[in-house]
C-alpha cells in the first residue's frame, strides 16, 4: 500500500520538530509495510486553519490524483487542531476511500474526530488563556507587552527568582524629546500633515524607519492606537485592548477591540515621558478632531441636504473665526468686519487712515480712523454678564437646548436598540453567521450604529455651545483687560487679535443732529458668542 505522509510543525523554534515527525511515520510505515510514496510537510504554521497551508493542499491534491492509497501523520492534531477543518478533511478522505492513520491514534474513524478535534480545539483555547496570563503577570513584574516602542529601550533584567523580566524598559532621552516636542505641536493646534513634514524635514527617523506620516501619530481612532494615545508616555501601560478572532471562511485571525471596561492599566511612573496635565489635553484635542474626521467622512453618505446646508454654514463661520487668529501684524480691530447702518455695506478703506460706504451720497463715507475706532471701542465695551446670559437664556436657545437634549436622548435610545437587535441575532445564531445575508445584516446594522454615535457626539458638542458658561466673570475680566490695551494702544496686536475673533458684526448708524446742525455716529455690535467660549477654553486650557 502506497503512502502519503504529513508532516507540520508551528514555530520557526521547532526547527526539527518535521523532520522528526517523518523520521517517525518512515519507521512506523517500515513496520507496517507501507510503500512510501510522498512526503507533504508545512513548516512554522500554525493548526488553527487548514487553508493558508501549502503542505495540505498539495496532499489534497496528491489525493486527487491517486498519488498513494493511505494518509499517515504522527498525530491529528498535526492535520488540524480545527474541528470543523479537522472534520471537512476526514469526508474528503472518506469520499476519495483513502484511510487516515496516525502513529498515536491508529485508524481514524468518526469517534476520533469527534472527541480528538474536540481535545485539540480547548487546547489551542488552554493555551491562549495562559498566554494572556502571562502577558499579565509579566507587566506586574515590571515588564511592558508588545514589541519595540519609540521612546523606550529594552533593559535585560532578572527578577528576585533570577528569571528574565520580559519586556522591561528604560526611556530613550534622545525619543523622549521628539515625543514631547509632537505633543506640545499637536496641542497648540498644529496639523498633523505639517508635524511629520517638520519631523521628516530634519531628517528625525520614525518609529519604523521611514517617513513620519499622521497615522503614526493617531493610528486607528477604532482601534484607540498611534503614539499620541500611547498611555505608556504618561506612565501607565494600558493593554487587553484587542483580542483576535479566527474568521470562520478563511481562518485569518482578525483583531476586534474589547470594551473598555475589560481593558487592564498599570501605573508605572518611572517610564512617563509626558507629564498628565499635557496628555490629557492632548487626548481631549484627539477626541474633538477624531470626532470632526469621521463626521465629515462618513455623514455626508446618509444626511439630508438641509443638513450640509447647516454645515456648511457652521464651517464657514469656523474658518472666519480662525482667519482671526494669525501672527501677522495686527490691523484695525474693526477691519472686515464695520457696515453701513443705512445701506447694509461693507465699509472699506479708501485711502489713509479714511473709510467709506460704496454708496455714493451715504453720510457714512470719509470718516477717518480716530473717529471709528472710539466708536466701535465704546460699542465692545457693552460686553457684560448681562448680555451673555440674556443670549444663553433667550427662547431661541432654550428652544435650541431642549431640542438637542431630545435628540441626545431619543439617540442613545435608538442605539441601545441597534446593540440589542445585533446581540439577539449572535446570541441566535452564533458560528453559523455566514451567509451573504446576514453579513449584510451586520453591515447594515454596523452603519446604523456608526451614525448614531457620530449624532450622539455631534448634538453633545451643540449643546455644549448652547450651555451658559460658568466662568463668566473670567470671560468679562479678560475682555475689560483686552479693552485697555486697546485704549492704551488701538492696534496692539494683543488685543487687536483676540477681540476680532469674539466680534461678529460692527455697524454705524448716522442720524441727523438738527439742535447742533451735524451729524451724530453710533456704533452697534454683534458678538460670537460660541468664539467668546472657545477662546475662554483655549485661554484656560
Amino acid at each position: 500500500m502506497r503512502a502519503g505522509i504529513y508532516a507540520r510543525h508551528s514555530t520557526d523554534k521547532q526547527g526539527t520538530s518535521t523532520e522528526d515527525q517523518i523520521r517517525r511515520c518512515q519507521e512506523f510505515c517500515r513496520f507496517k509495510g507501507y510503500e512510501i510514496a510522498e512526503i507533504y510537510r508545512d513548516e512554522a504554521l500554525s493548526g488553527a486553519h487548514i487553508e493558508n497551508r501549502p503542505g495540505v493542499n498539495a496532499l489534497l491534491i496528491g489525493a486527487l490524483n491517486g498519488r498513494f492509497d493511505i494518509v499517515i501523520s504522527e498525530d491529528l492534531s498535526r492535520i488540524s487542531r480545527d474541528q470543523a477543518d479537522t472534520a471537512n478533511f476526514f469526508k474528503k478522505m472518506i469520499f476519495l476511500g483513502l484511510p487516515v492513520e496516525t502513529i498515536s491514534e491508529g485508524l481514524i474513524n468518526e469517534l476520533h474526530i469527534g472527541l480528538k478535534s474536540t481535545m485539540n480545539a480547548l487546547y489551542l483555547k488552554d493555551l491562549s488563556d495562559k498566554t494572556h496570563r502571562g502577558v499579565i503577570a509579566a507587566v506586574l513584574r515590571g515588564g511592558v507587552p508588545g514589541g519595540k516602542l519609540y521612546g523606550y529601550d529594552l533593559v535585560h533584567a532578572l527578577d528576585e527568582f533570577g528569571e528574565p523580566i520580559r519586556g522591561k524598559r528604560t526611556i530613550n532621552p534622545e525619543q523622549a524629546i521628539i515625543i514631547r516636542e509632537i505633543f506640545e505641536t499637536y496641542a497648540s493646534g498644529q496639523k498633523l500633515k505639517h508635524i511629520c513634514d517638520d519631523l521628516n524635514r530634519r531628517g528625525i527617523e520614525s518609529p519604523n524607519g521611514s517617513k513620519w506620516a499622521p497615522t503614526t501619530l493617531v493610528g486607528s481612532f477604532v482601534r484607540q492606537t498611534g503614539m499620541l494615545r500611547q498611555t505608556l508616555y504618561n506612565g501607565v501601560i494600558t493593554f487587553n485592548k484587542m483580542h483576535y478572532r479566527k474568521h470562520p471562511e478563511n481562518g485569518k485571525r482578525l483583531p476586534v477591540l474589547r470594551p473598555e471596561s475589560e481593558w487592564i492599566s498599570v501605573p508605572i511612573p518611572e517610564l512617563a515621558i509626558v507629564d498628565e496635565g499635557m496628555f490629557a489635553r492632548v487626548q481631549r484635542a484627539l477626541d474633538v478632531r477624531s470626532s470632526k474626521h469621521l463626521q465629515r467622512k462618513l455623514t455626508p453618505k446618509v444626511m439630508t441636504d438641509e443638513e450640509k446646508r447647516d454645515i456648511s454654514i457652521r464651517r464657514s463661520k469656523e474658518w472666519r473665526r480662525n482667519q482671526a487668529i494669525t501672527t501677522k501684524r495686527a490691523n484695525a480691530v474693526f477691519g472686515g468686519k464695520l457696515y453701513c447702518g443705512e445701506h447694509g455695506h461693507k465699509i472699506v478703506a479708501t485711502y489713509a487712515r479714511h473709510y467709506s460706504c460704496p454708496t455714493k451720497g451715504c453720510h457714512n463715507r470719509s470718516l477717518n480712523y480716530d473717529q471709528i475706532i472710539i466708536l466701535v471701542i465704546k460699542a465692545i465695551s457693552t460686553l457684560d454678564q448681562d448680555m451673555i446670559l440674556s443670549h444663553f437664556d433667550s427662547a431661541q436657545m432654550g428652544k435650541a437646548r431642549t431640542r438637542l437634549e431630545r435628540e441626545i436622548d431619543r439617540s442613545k435610545q435608538e442605539l441601545e436598540t441597534l446593540r440589542a437587535s445585533v446581540n439577539k441575532v449572535i446570541e441566535a445564531l452564533g458560528p453559523d453567521a455566514r451567509s451573504h445575508e446576514i453579513r449584510a445584516f451586520f453591515d447594515d446594522k454596523s452603519e446604523q450604529i456608526h451614525r448614531t454615535k457620530l449624532d450622539i457626539s455631534r448634538y453633545q458638542r451643540e449643546l455644549a455651545e448652547t450651555s451658559i458658561p460658568k466662568s463668566l466673570d473670567r470671560i468679562i475680566a479678560r475682555h475689560n483687560k483686552l479693552l485697555a490695551k486697546l485704549r492704551v494702544w488701538s492696534r496692539d496686536p494683543e488685543a487687536v487679535t483676540p477681540l476680532r475673533q469674539i466680534i461678529d458684526k460692527l455697524t454705524i448708524h448716522a442720524t441727523w443732529d438738527e439742535a447742533n446742525r451735524m451729524w451724530q455716529r453710533e456704533c452697534k455690535a454683534t458678538f460670537d458668542f460660541a468664539a467668546l467660549i472657545a477662546a475662554d477654553k483655549r485661554h484656560s486650557s
